[in-house]
Parts: structure tokens; sequence; C-alpha cells
């Protein structure tokens, strides 16, 4: 992957943090994989035998929303918290390069696109439950990847 900068992901990393966490600090894992891999994991997490371009899977908000964590979090010592265990995001390589190829744009474009989807499910958002939440998950998707490639 010419494309892969750690460095760069990383520091884009933090931009999402900040925008989108108030600059507090969080772990987040990335996987990046094959197809083969992807559709083993999608079945068995999801129960659906086929392959995704994006997974992600949430640790840190299944007994509290995220904001409520974010409120406690900015009206106390900083230092008293550990990081935010955000989850990890699980990317096939495989379909990033196929769509990046369909849609007509960069894999390390494709990449970002895929980054940030699975960084808003992480927060919560979610297209799925409806027309609503999949327009306020679109536009905050073009804020977050505005904010990353300056599009």
């Amino acid at each position: 992957m010419s494309w892969w900068n750690e460095e760069e992901v990383l520091s884009n990393c933090g931009i999402l943090f900040r925008k989108e966490l108030a600059d507090s600090p969080c772990d987040l894992s990335l996987l990046l994989i094959s197809d083969i891999d992807m559709r083993e994991i999608n079945l068995l997490r999801r129960g659906k035998d086929k392959t995704t371009d994006v997974l992600s899977f949430p640790l840190e908000f299944d007994a509290a929303p995220l904001s409520a964590v974010l409120t406690e979090r900015k009206n106390s010592d900083p230092s008293s918290f550990p990081p935010i265990a955000l989850g990890e995001i699980v990317i096939s390589v495989d379909t990033l390069r196929r769509q990046a190829a369909e849609i007509g744009h960069s894999e390390k474009d494709e990449f970002y696109r895929l980054l940030v989807h699975g960084f808003l499910h992480l927060l919560g958002y979610d297209h799925e439950r409806g027309e609503e939440e999949e327009r306020i998950m679109k536009e905050k998707e073009d804020e977050c990847l505005e904010a990353l490639l300056d599009l």
C-alpha cells in the first residue's frame, strides 16, 4: 500500500478525536484485513456470510452514551480517567481497493472514507436506523472528511 503512512493516520485520528471527542485521550484499534478474513468476521459477529468494507466494534459505551462520558470528563480532572476505549475498526483492503476504483478516487481517500464511517459508528451514529439517522451520519462523515482531506 504505497499510500499508507502510519504517522499521517495517527495524526488524522487525532484530528477526529479533537473534533468529535473534545480532545479526550482515546484508544482505537484499527485492523486492515483481506476479504476472506472480513467475511469470516462478518459471519461470526453479524451472521452475514459475505465480505463488507468496514466493521466497527465499540467497547466503551455499552453502559453510558458517549455524551454522558464526555460530560463527566469535561467537568473533572482529565488525568483522573483512563483513555476512552473506543473499540475496533476493521477494514477490508481488498474491498477498499475495488471501491476506490469503482468510485474513481484514490485508495487513500477510500481508506479515510471507511475510517471515518467506522469511527462514527463507534460514536453511536447508525445509518441503518432510518432516513433521518442516515442523513445525519452522512453530514457528519462529510464534515470529518473535509477536516481530514481538505476536500
